[in-house]
């Protein structure tokens, strides 16, 4: 069923308008709806802004289109995308022929499924139509960006860095995606693609760097915990004797891989709690102490386990040294949790009380001479 709509204006605030419906071969022609309007007072009255639309309403017989999805420009997302996949490839199976195969790193493998959560978690079906209409900075900006990151990628391979050489993924997908899908579309991806570089290894360097800081502080750690709760103990470098029982702190008790996967998983719940941008900073900074914590914690109960059944025991070699890592991440979200409730109480988020909504409101109002309304 189609309408036609027949104005007729006369002078002065009203107008006469009425409307012709053909259904098939049938036109019932004549004025099926024809008055005199004042249009200031309707559409004040019935919140309407013209008398097609109040046709509309009162017809009921028009159906909003439907909002078909941009296929193409998905399409060219997805395909760019999987393009640059395909020319990573010789890298980046690196990741799980290699190093998530490794204790140091064998994490890798939940950091893209973590990503996919976060990238549904962050979804909003408004952001389709911002595809359709692609600024042109945000295509010029992605080019660069891709253009960088290639670069990177050929001065990583020509002086053989293979961690630069895959990080150099990161850049080149964030170019793609915001040439590809625009700014609504980057702001949605590019933290989530960020967090991705918790699935790449360390440079070997860095790696070292680290380490020898953070065995050093995990020794010195637990050698205070231990001689406060009464344990006889010394230490020579990073051996502590309990009792007389040597216990090396090695770079797998160093703490480096309980950091890695707690900053992980502090990144994502920084993305996704609901507080102010200083707050989320605050609680992926605080990842590192934590992990220091729970790791020097977890030197502390070994010891304690060695001195008490001593150093020949299977038992404490399987429950306290192979698998005290899985026991401590439930004590370091613990510690993540208790964090963000202090700070929920210590800083209030001010939200306006119903009695000042109405205060401004009522200022709002004016009269036409624009003297506040008295009611």
């Amino acid at each position: 069923m189609t309408y036609r709509e027949d104005s007729c204006a006369t002078t002065g605030p009203a107008r006469y308008f009425c409307v012709r419906f053909d259904c098939g071969k049938v036109n019932l022609q004549g004025a099926l709806f024809c008055a005199l309007l004042d249009l200031p007072y309707v559409q004040a009255s019935l919140h309407l802004a013209s008398p097609a639309s109040t046709m509309n309403t009162l017809s009921g017989n028009v159906i909003q289109p439907a909002k078909e999805l941009p296929i193409l420009s998905l399409s060219i997302l997805v395909g760019l995308v999987g393009l640059l996949g395909y020319s990573f490839y010789n890298s980046l199976s690196r990741l799980w022929l290699y190093f998530w195969n490794t204790n140091q790193y064998s994490h890798g493998y939940i950091v893209p499924l973590i990503a996919v959560v976060l990238l549904y978690m962050r979804w909003d079906p408004s952001y389709l139509e911002s595809i359709r209409r692609i600024a042109p900075s945000a295509r010029l900006s992605g080019a660069v960006l891709l253009i960088l990151g290639l670069g990177f990628r050929l001065f990583a391979t020509r002086l053989g860095m293979e961690t630069p050489d895959m990080l150099a993924f990161l850049p080149c997908l964030a170019g793609v995606v915001l040439m590809a899908g625009g700014w609504t579309i980057f702001r949605w991806a590019g933290p989530v693609i960020i967090f991705l570089v918790f699935m790449f290894p360390l440079p070997h360097r860095i790696q070292q760097a680290v380490l020898i800081p953070m065995k050093n502080v995990a020794t010195t750690c637990s050698f205070y915990l231990l001689q406060l709760m009464n344990f006889e103990t010394s230490r020579e470098g990073n051996i502590l004797y309990i009792s007389g029982i040597p216990m090396g702190v090695v770079d797998a008790c160093s703490g480096l891989r309980m950091l890695t996967v707690f900053l992980a998983l502090c990144g994502a719940v920084a993305m996704l709690i609901s507080k102010p941008l200083w707050e989320r900073i605050v609680i992926f900074l605080s990842a590192i102490p934590i992990a220091i914590a729970v790791n020097a914690l977890r030197i502390t109960s070994t010891g304690m386990a060695y001195a008490w059944v001593g150093e020949d025991s299977d038992w404490v070699h399987y429950v306290f040294h192979d698998n005290a890592g899985l026991m401590m991440m439930p004590l370091a979200m613990l510690f993540l949790y208790l964090e963000i409730a202090l700070l929920g109480m210590l800083f209030i988020e001010e939200k306006p009380s119903a009695v000042r909504q109405l205060q401004g409101q009522s200022s709002n109002k004016r009269k036409p001479d624009g003297s506040p309304e008295r009611e």
